[in-house]
């Protein structure tokens, strides 16, 4: 996990990060996909996600049986496919991927697509 910087304020902690700082610090989880988890709470994790372009995107999709997830494109391009619709991804966009739906996500031709996002824990 990312050391975020922290501010203390009413006996709550206040977390930030940099995006760059971060960035470089991603973990391989396969040779198209880096994550970190920056902020792990209760109910909820946030972090950063970044696909890298590949010939043969892996096709697999996955389920957040019990999470909603809510997720930003910080850069690049891409698109998300979910319900076997594929929707483009450009940064600015905020996706909203209800708990126990199959989704993917996958990079453009162009370069890396980077997500910042949450798993929230609905029940």
């Amino acid at each position: 996990m990312l050391r975020p910087y922290r501010c203390m304020q009413r006996r709550r902690s206040v977390k930030a990060i940099k995006i760059n700082h971060a960035l470089k610090r991603l973990k391989k989880i396969s040779p198209e996909i880096r994550y970190a988890d920056c902020f792990t709470e209760k109910q909820f994790t946030s972090g950063l996600i970044a696909f890298r372009p590949t010939k043969n995107s892996d096709r697999k999709q996955i389920t957040h049986e019990d999470k909603d997830v809510v997720c930003q494109v910080i850069k690049g391009s891409g698109r998300l496919r979910v319900n076997g619709k594929r929707i483009p991804l450009r940064p600015g966009t905020i996706c909203h991927i209800p708990k126990g739906t199959p989704h993917d996500f996958a990079a453009g031709k162009s370069g890396e697509l980077v997500l910042f996002y949450s798993l929230i824990t609905t029940g």
